[in-house]
């Protein structure tokens, strides 16, 4: 089998991402399909008790797949500004898709709620926030409860001045019982969310520069 950035399984199906193409397999290994419906799509996630999968590009689109009838149900262009990299995650009932986003400026991020039978955007939090950074998020132990990984900045524009974990309220948009970090605690963090994401175990080589 060839080698991935991501690669992900359910009970029926794997899919690999290797930022050309989009590889899906069966539970035996047999290729099924390749899509190539964007550029540098590295991650992605399968939606719960369900054979449909988000992946996201680094260039800035989202796709949804239905691996049982191997066709894209959606191709989402959330901007054209690079560096997409933020987190993502389905909610645990699977009726939406929580996807951090950088629209506007590369330094500014927000948090888009896409219902997953539409595929419509039905919510935006923290569009107007510039000084703090979202970075990543999971739903904890299949709750709905969300928390986010993320840094805050002493200005609109200025650099890191601490790291924090926090809960994520969405009906009063807000992150609450923030836990703040040290600049070493966040990096090494946020190398392991990244490398959570990929869902790859082969990419544990490409720690460095964290200790």
């Amino acid at each position: 089998m060839r080698k991935f950035w991501g690669f992900y399984k359910n009970r029926s199906y794997s899919v690999g991402c290797n930022g050309g193409s989009i590889y899906i397999y069966d539970q035996n290994g047999k290729e099924l399909s390749k899509f190539k419906d964007f550029p540098y799509a590295y991650t992605a996630a399968f939606k719960p008790n369900s054979n449909i999968v988000a992946v996201k590009s680094t260039e800035g689109y989202l796709g949804f797949y239905d691996l049982d009838s191997l066709s894209l149900i959606k191709k989402i262009i959330v901007t054209r500004l690079g560096a997409q990299d933020e987190g993502f995650a389905f909610t645990p009932d699977g009726r939406y898709f929580y996807n951090i986003e950088k629209p506007v400026y590369s330094t500014q991020t927000q948090l888009s709620i896409y219902d997953t039978e539409s595929f419509e955007k039905v919510s935006t939090l923290f569009t107007n926030e510039r000084k703090m950074v979202l970075e990543n998020l999971e739903f904890y132990n299949g709750t709905g409860i969300a928390y986010v990984l993320g840094f805050m900045r002493d200005d609109t524009e200025g650099m890191f001045t601490y790291g924090f974990v926090g809960k994520l309220d969405v009906e009063s948009s807000l992150v609450t019982n923030i836990h703040a970090l040290d600049k070493e605690q966040y990096e090494y963090l946020h190398w392991y969310k990244s490398w959570e994401t990929s869902n790859n175990p082969s990419r544990l080589a490409d720690r460095t520069n964290v200790t």
